[in-house]
């Protein structure tokens, strides 16, 4: 459909313009149809094309079609590198690198004091029950067994199969494996961090240390914005809006106000032209 296609002339009796509404016209393998869909465009163009994950395929075809990416980092440094490695791709492409938004997952988990935040977020690991995180990490590496290792005894790389030759969200393997590299966790302590975010970043701290984080983040070339991932709902999210977006405002990094009314608009993206001219 043409954007200007429905007139919508009560008086005249018109309601559209039948050579502004172009058939589809499909035809293949599986189905043939003529269309065209029986709705009009709607005032976004088309909905946000978000794209999640951050393996090579992943950041390939977000850098061609995705307005926005959720991605899954343990670590600030890896986080970076993501963002600055597509970024790039996305440049590559001949679009602008504002076209395509990066929000890593944050899970915060804020108190008055650094340390009651601390104890809060041990509180909530120790609740993590261990079959089922061994339950959650098999499915994350195409069902192998971790259930032969012991609980206390450091990982090593050699203790999971090639992030490679997994199927599925490669990435977020990826990322499993990269933190067992650097941090030679326990099994206990891998399921931990897991069960907090399940491979996102979390931050234990107070509303101004949350704060502060998401500006560092946004002014260091890490994140485009981040997508809010609160441990305990509803509790840690009416925290997060009473207690941190306030501060986010007063440092000029979150909206006082909306200027929209759509996703795409609140993300500051353009509104995509129809790729059918329209008819005469």
């Amino acid at each position: 459909w043409s954007d200007d296609a429905i007139v919508d002339d009560k008086a005249d009796g018109h309601y559209l313009y039948g050579n502004r509404i172009r058939s589809i016209n499909h035809k293949g393998d599986h189905y043939n149809v003529e269309g065209p869909l029986n709705i009009p465009r709607g005032p976004q163009g088309w909905p946000v094309l978000v794209q999640a994950g951050s393996s090579k395929t992943g950041r390939q075809f977000a850098s061609k079609y995705g307005e926005a990416v959720f991605t899954a980092h343990m670590e600030k440094s890896t986080a970076k590198s993501f963002y600055s490695d597509l970024k790039s791709l996305v440049k590559s492409r001949g679009r602008t690198q504002n076209q395509c938004l990066i929000l890593p997952g944050l899970s915060p988990v804020i108190a008055s004091t650094e340390l009651e935040a601390k104890r809060f977020s041990e509180d909530l690991n120790d609740l993590a029950d261990t079959n089922e995180g061994l339950a959650r990490l098999s499915s994350r590496f195409g069902g192998t067994d971790f259930s032969h290792l012991p609980l206390d005894k450091p990982l090593s790389p050699e203790d999971f199969p090639d992030p490679s030759t997994v199927q599925s969200a490669r990435s977020r393997t990826e990322v499993i494996v990269g933190i067992v590299r650097k941090q030679k966790p326990t099994l206990r302590q891998l399921l931990s961090k897991m069960a907090a975010a399940r491979g996102h970043y979390v931050f234990a701290g107070t509303p101004e240390q949350v704060a502060e984080l998401i500006e560092d983040w946004f002014y260091d070339g890490v994140a485009d914005g981040i997508n809010l991932m609160p441990p305990v709902l509803p509790k840690m999210l009416d925290v997060f809006i009473d207690e941190v977006v306030p501060l986010l405002q007063k440092k000029g990094i979150f909206r006082t106000s909306y200027q929209g009314s759509t996703l795409r608009e609140h993300y500051g993206l353009e509104r995509p032209n129809n790729i059918f001219r329209k008819s005469s």
